[in-house]
């Protein structure tokens, strides 16, 4: 099998070899890379509905090419989630934007 025919063959299957993805192909329902990836976001959310999570859970710890997606996501979550928890504005700056504001308008609220 020749290169390009091998390659349109990954293509068209939506995913990588056994051996890049971690799978031997002999379980019931390897998920390919496509797959895996399609899943990403509800695996995260623990809001699998087709497939169970411990098979996704599996890709991504043995494939090569899908973990540090999953780890950019988990860390983009991470840090999402951290800037919500920090105050928008300090309490001292706000005061200040205020009483700027109030002496603009002479006062008037």
């Amino acid at each position: 099998m020749s290169f390009l025919e091998r390659l349109k063959s990954l293509l068209r299957a939506g995913g990588s070899p056994p051996s890049q993805n971690g799978g031997n192909g002999t379980g019931p329902k390897d998920l390919t890379c496509m797959q895996a990836m399609e899943q990403l976001q509800e695996y995260l959310d623990g809001e699998l509905d087709h497939i169970p999570h411990q098979e996704v859970a599996h890709h991504f710890s043995m494939c090569k090419r899908c973990y540090p997606h999953l780890k950019l996501e988990e860390r983009f979550r991470g840090l999402l989630t951290r800037s919500q928890e920090e105050e928008a504005c300090p309490e001292h700056l706000r005061e200040q934007v205020l009483e700027l504001l109030a002496a603009e308008t002479g006062g008037d609220e």
